[in-house]
């Protein structure tokens, strides 16, 4: 995981990454490759929400479209 600290409208350089996203300051706080990486800032356990610092997306590349991800 590499912390950053930068605007969600320069997305775009974090193509095919995981990113997290601070929701109340829309920032990127952090890139990872996979979403593990990125996991301690956007996961947590039920009881727990509040500690969740950010939410996870991965950026598509310009040849794809956005990614679903599904939870079996």
């Amino acid at each position: 995981m590499k912390k950053v600290n930068t605007s969600t409208k320069n997305m775009s350089q974090y193509a095919g990454k995981w990113v997290a996203i601070d929701p109340q300051k829309d920032r990127i706080i952090a890139v990872g490759i996979t979403l593990k990486d990125i996991s301690p800032l956007v996961s947590g356990r039920v009881g727990e929400e509040q500690k969740i610092k950010a939410f996870s997306f991965k950026v598509p590349r310009k040849d794809e479209g956005p990614y679903i991800l599904v939870f079996w």
